[in-house]
């Protein structure tokens, strides 16, 4: 019976293992085992394009424009920078690491784009040699004897590094450009890809193997692995295709992009720098070519290099930006004085005698000018602005838990200059590339712990919290800051979204049981978490306010009780629903500009229809002026005409003038005082003149010749028709007589 129980025993806990190993393969890719934690800094430098890490990990060197500079590895500073004719665009350590040999473009005829460092006495040696104008890779041999690098006839050539000479060259092979070389572990062969996808394998005489593989794109990096009995390449277009030594194919995977690739120590994984929408880190298996684990960035990823344990197990990434910085990628690391005894203020198990930031707000203590009074120190104060906030917010059936802490100056600064270029490459920080930085902080840092260290920390007076997601978003201190902004603090919020277990009754209780710490992963290791500014509310709740809460305070409690909340009436319903709703206006907006158009067209058609009334009452009008010109004009022609209707007697001309006259008027004045105030001006005028049937006879011809200068043409046409008709009269006088 009791071996019974033993097995049973054993077998529940093997399946307990199965379990467990198979959750954590299966989310193995989901986040990092390492995080952003540093940058250099390089006074001048610009457009970092390459970096390599000497063979005793002691130096990282890195190239950019116009410059090559070399930092420490354990501290980060720099050592020594040297200032070049051209942009770096390789850069290599030697394999003992006495070396450093850097490729610069240039032009065919330039006989220095290959350089030298002798690493001891850290200065330019007089090595050097010429290439083709743009050399973007260079690389040792094992036995750092020879440096192969690419020449202006699509080939390369093996120079001897003790006289920069010539051994021999790798030509005929190719048509485009060489883009990457790599010796064999044991120098036997070479590989070398182009521009157009071709890779070659050659033997050391500089013979090829006859082995060929042709791909899609140019070729980034052609790699043999530490056994030589596999080699990777990857192109740009992220093609990544695997291939035994004697010419099979063994794998291949498509990425976004690519910009490198390294094998492992073991061989059992690669490292690839993938670009892209989300540039990322990429461990993959060897063999299957499955997903291990990411690392995802917020910049550029031109060039990387690894730090590996004996196992293989990626320690540390360096990575060139395209900024005047490599960012710097590990696991987290121990403060100085952390754990140690001591007076701590704040709490974070760092004494104040090593903590340089006492009170938790992100401004070190030399600088912190934050004071309530003149008795206190301001390095105890702490800046509520600044410190860990933490705002929960309940409804009925959830709870959003937002976590926001801010990042010091110095690294604040760095990760903006980082991110400035990470999707356009200009000097300005858009709300797009804060976004992208969110996102990664986001995927790298490891949710489920984050998630379990604040469900441990919280106790609800009932119900319990289940189903959490997490968010992240750029608080403060990212779009938009200028570029040499030193002042002003990035603050990142990690936001919790949490399903209760049962519909939340009021009055609420819950305890906040500890202070939880940063996770594995996580960008928050870098900010100062203790104190705590503590907010907590509810949809139709009072507001709880807690500023600071120090860790030696221990549990704090949080009651919420319920806020009566009146009714809106009808006018506070609608506008509570525009509010929620903006989409709402768009109909309301539509229906005005109808009304407008409406409006509009009914007053055009309107000022249609008098205009149309108006020019049918001017007609008349305009037809008497017209008489009336051709009564001036016939006047006119009477008195310029034949002297014998001249020397007629006045009872014989006054019929004749003033019946037509008074005919005339007739036919004008009716239409006088009917007519708007511009036709009515206008009668005036030509009235003015009619009326004076007796002045006509007197020939008073001022008139008659001032409407005869005014209309010249209608002179002529109507002296015609009036010529006509006293020819007609001559003719019945004379008849007469």
């Amino acid at each position: 019976m009791a071996l019974n129980s033993r097995r049973l025993r054993v077998q529940t806990l093997l399946c307990l293992a199965i379990f467990l190993l198979s959750s954590v393969s299966s989310v193995a890719g989901q986040y990092s085992d390492i995080a952003f934690i540093d940058v250099t800094i390089t006074p001048g430098a610009e457009e970092s394009r390459t970096v390599d890490i000497n063979g005793n990990e002691t130096y990282i060197a890195s190239g950019y424009d116009g410059l090559v500079a070399v930092h420490s590895l354990a501290t980060l500073e720099m050592v020594e920078s040297f200032v070049v004719d051209g942009d770096v665009l390789d850069i290599k350590f030697s394999p003992d690491g006495s070396m450093l040999a850097f490729a610069m473009s240039g032009s065919v005829t330039d006989s220095d784009t290959i350089q030298i460092i002798d690493m001891e006495s850290l200065a330019l040696t007089s090595k050097q040699s010429g290439s083709n104008s743009r050399s973007e890779s260079i690389q040792w041999s094992p036995d750092g004897h020879l440096l192969a690098v690419p020449n202006s006839n699509n080939g390369v050539n093996l120079l001897r590094t003790s006289d920069m000479e010539i051994e021999r060259t790798l030509n005929g092979e190719h048509n485009t450009k060489v883009t990457c070389i790599d010796f064999s572990s044991l120098g036997s062969y070479i590989l070398t890809g182009d521009e157009s996808g071709r890779v070659i394998m050659w033997s050391l005489d500089g013979n090829p193997t006859g082995k060929q593989w042709d791909h899609d794109s140019k070729v980034v990096t052609c790699d043999f692995d530490s056994s030589d009995e596999k080699l990777a390449v990857l192109t740009e277009q992220g093609e990544m295709a695997i291939w035994s030594f004697s010419g099979g194919a063994l794998g291949e995977k498509d990425f976004e992009g690519g910009a490198g690739l390294h094998w492992s120590v073991d061989d059992k994984q690669i490292h690839i720098l993938e670009t892209g929408q989300a540039q990322r880190i990429l461990t993959i298996d060897s063999s299957s070519l499955g997903d291990v684990v990411s690392i995802y960035l917020a910049h550029q990823g031109m060039d990387f290099d690894i730090v590996e344990n004996q196992f293989g197990t990626r320690q540390m990434a360096y990575v060139a930006t395209d900024t005047g910085h490599i960012a710097v990628y590990g696991a987290a690391v121990s403060a100085v004085g952390q754990g140690e005894s001591g007076a701590d203020l704040d709490g974070d198990e760092i004494p104040d005698e090593y903590d340089d930031d006492d009170d938790g707000d992100a401004i070190p203590d030399a600088r912190d000018n934050n004071c309530e009074t003149f008795t206190q120190a301001c390095s105890k104060n702490p800046d509520v602005e600044t410190i860990r906030q933490i705002n929960i917010r309940f409804n009925s059936t959830a709870m959003v838990l937002e976590d926001t802490f801010t990042l010091d100056i110095e690294l604040s600064s760095a990760v903006r200059n980082l991110s400035r270029r990470s999707i356009v490459t200009d000097a300005q920080l858009s709300e797009e590339e804060a976004v992208l930085f969110a996102d990664a902080t986001c995927k790298n840092m490891n949710q489920n712990h984050y998630v379990g260290s604040w469900k441990d920390a919280i106790l609800l007076s009932s119900g319990q919290l289940t189903d959490a997601h997490v968010e992240c978003s750029i608080d403060r201190g990212m779009s938009f800051i200028a570029i040499n902004d030193q002042k002003t603090h990035v603050a990142i919020t990690y936001s919790i979204h949490f399903n209760l277990s049962e519909t939340a009754v009021y009055p609420l209780q819950f305890t906040l049981k500890s202070q939880p710490r940063a996770t594995d992963a996580s960008l928050a290791h870098h900010a100062e978490l203790h104190p705590i500014d503590v907010t907590a509310d509810g949809s139709a709740t009072t507001q709880f306010y807690y500023s600071p809460w120090w860790v030696s305070e221990g549990p704090l409690t949080v009651t919420l009780e319920e806020v009566d909340i009146e009714e809106p009436d009808f006018v506070g319903k609608v506008a509570d629903a525009f509010s929620n709703n903006p989409v709402l206006f768009v109909p309301v907006l539509m229906l005005i500009a109808a009304g407008v158009v409406v409006l509009l067209r009914t007053k055009n058609a309107m000022d249609l229809e008098l205009d149309m009334e108006d020019e049918d009452k001017a007609e008349p009008d305009e037809s008497g002026e017209l008489e009336n010109s051709e009564e001036h004009a016939e006047n006119d022609v009477e008195d310029d005409g034949d002297d014998e209707l001249e020397e007629t007697d006045d009872e014989e001309i006054q019929p004749v003038e003033e019946k037509p006259v008074r005919t005339r008027r007739k036919s004008v004045r009716p239409n006088t005082s009917s007519d708007g105030p511009i036709t009515t001006v206008k009668r005036r005028r030509l009235d003015s003149n009619i009326a004076q049937p007796k002045e006509i006879s007197k020939r008073k011809t001022a008139s008659k010749k001032k409407v005869v200068k005014e209309a010249p043409a209608k002179k002529k046409v109507k002296t015609r028709r009036v010529v006509t008709y006293a020819d007609n009269e001559k003719e019945q006088q004379n008849v007469d007589d």
